[in-house]
């Protein structure tokens, strides 16, 4: 494949070696993905405001938008009800995105992702203590307490995948196995703390990726996402060692803010760096657009299928997510099969070199 990717082989004294023979994608494939994002963005918004349990027509919606003299009521349920709700759905995916393209950057890993790197399932136990201890979830002991849950997962994750579980593999596959134990560990945790509370009902749905909870989060979710992005954007290679706690603290962000979001993490960050590259601004602002786009698209379609409730995000976003996680595994495991041929190879060659010196040796005695 053409695309410019970093891959993690085998890893000596933690060096990182990248594909000699990737070629950089073309200007204009970039500006294309770009451009589709940004339409997938303003598709997205136009659905979030136009569908839900109050109907809207697009008569009806534009003379909202451009009449002087629109319906107060229709007014009312797009400035002041659908709209902020957009826009955290917007802040939430690109948020997600964000922090999958920041690990895949510092630790270049395709399977890197605030799910699969424990920072996720780390926040949603630090969510389920807030819960348990009966905390105001909207105070900063609960945001401090999402934190260190993700910092908990996170080093678990990054301490075990040191160890080398799996010989004659790439890292990419380690990574994904050591991240899908810990998350299905850490996710037996929050069951488990769950249980023990009462309203296990209110706590599924405040955990599970219903959607954001009562009370508003955009001005924090504003706050961290402008300032993460803004900061990589106009430093990239400055803050590089700063990528790592940057993803820790929005993906505790989006945790807090409406429980877990599986998938935008590892979906969009993926395609980006297929589409465009390792170029961290253009990554940055691609992320914003796909994942914002993603997830609201992804709200609207889940709203739809089951209303009025509708159904998690994640299970809609599994739809993408998982074919495309299957296809990641498929090319790695192809390319690690690659690298141990190769390996026999160079050995093989070592040796009928070192038989052939030894006998020139000892013919020449």
């Amino acid at each position: 494949m053409s695309e410019q990717e970093i891959h993690v082989g085998e890893r000596k004294d933690e060096t990182i070696a990248a594909e000699s023979n990737a070629a950089p994608p073309r200007p204009q494939r970039i500006v294309l993905t770009l451009v589709t994002g940004f339409a997938l963005l303003i598709f997205s918004l136009f659905l979030s405001l136009t569908t839900g349990i109050f109907p809207i027509s697009y008569a009806e919606f534009w003379e909202v938008l451009f009449s002087s003299n629109p319906d107060p009521l229709l007014k009312e349920v797009v400035y002041q009800t659908r709209m902020p709700f957009a826009l955290d759905m917007l802040l939430l995916g690109g948020g997600l995105a964000v922090s999958g393209t920041l690990l895949q950057l510092r630790i270049a890993n395709p399977f890197a992702s605030p799910t699969l790197t424990g920072l996720m399932p780390g926040a949603m136990v630090g969510l389920c203590v807030v819960l348990l201890l009966g905390m105001n979830i909207d105070s900063f002991g609960g945001m401090a307490l999402c934190i260190a849950g993700a910092v908990f997962g996170g080093f678990i994750v990054f301490t075990l995948n040191r160890i080398r579980f799996i010989r004659g593999r790439s890292a990419g596959i380690h990574l994904f196995m050591i991240g899908f134990i810990i998350d299905v560990a850490l996710r037996s945790i929050s069951g488990f703390i769950v249980l023990l509370g009462e309203n296990q009902q209110e706590w599924a749905m405040s955990v599970g990726g219903w959607g954001i909870r009562e009370g508003s989060f955009t001005f924090w979710l504003t706050l961290v996402t402008l300032l993460v992005a803004g900061s990589v954007f106009a430093f990239p290679k400055q803050l590089k060692p700063l990528y790592i706690p940057f993803a820790i603290v929005l993906t505790a962000i989006t945790v807090w803010a409406c429980g877990t979001i599986g998938y935008i993490g590892l979906i969009v960050p993926y395609f980006m760096r297929c589409m465009i590259g390792n170029r961290p601004r253009l990554l940055l602002l691609g992320s914003i657009l796909w994942g914002g786009g993603l997830l609201m698209l992804a709200k609207v379609i889940s709203a739809r299928i089951h209303e009025p409730v509708g159904l998690p995000l994640t299970p809609v976003l599994a739809c993408i997510g998982i074919p495309l996680l299957i296809f990641m595994m498929w090319r790695e495991w192809q390319r690690s099969s690659m690298l141990e041929n190769g390996k026999f190879r160079t050995l093989l060659a070592r040796a009928s070199n070192s038989i052939f010196l030894c006998y020139i040796l000892y013919i020449k005695k």
